[in-house]
């Protein structure tokens, strides 16, 4: 399905939400939330949190936000699809909380000692993917 950029979450649930014909409360149940969260993230802009990620992306079938072209994008796309806050990725890869969201801001890079544990968390090998974004 083509993803037009300037569609902000709510628009993607609620188009997918019309194509199988389903109510707010069906969706919810379906992802694990209550019918006020899903008609908050459809018509109010609401974020929904980041534990409802991983059900939201099983929901409509794809990523709702572009590829990542950062490094800083990269560790948030995985964030949100494994459900994780910013504590507990960072405690998963043994960082503190501050350095985690440094490094999606983008105000830090990361340094030789992280990177295996980078390329662990995304899958991938940051430095060829992600080249002048590693101190």
């Amino acid at each position: 399905m083509a993803r037009d950029r300037r569609d902000d979450l709510g628009a993607h649930l609620r188009r997918r939400r019309h194509e199988l014909g389903l109510k707010q409360v069906q969706v919810a149940e379906r992802l694990g939330a209550n019918e006020w969260s899903v008609i908050g993230w459809e018509r109010k802009g609401r974020k929904p949190s980041v534990e409802h990620y991983p059900a939201i992306i099983r929901f409509l079938g794809y990523e709702p936000w572009p590829e990542p072209r950062t490094l800083a994008e990269a560790l948030i796309a995985e964030r949100r699809r494994r459900g994780l806050a910013i504590c507990a990725a960072a405690a998963a890869m043994g960082v503190d909380e501050g350095t985690w969201g440094r490094w999606e801001k983008g105000e830090w890079k990361p340094t030789s000692r992280t990177l295996p544990m980078i390329d662990a968390f995304l899958g991938l090998p940051t430095v060829t993917r992600f080249p002048g974004q590693i101190r």
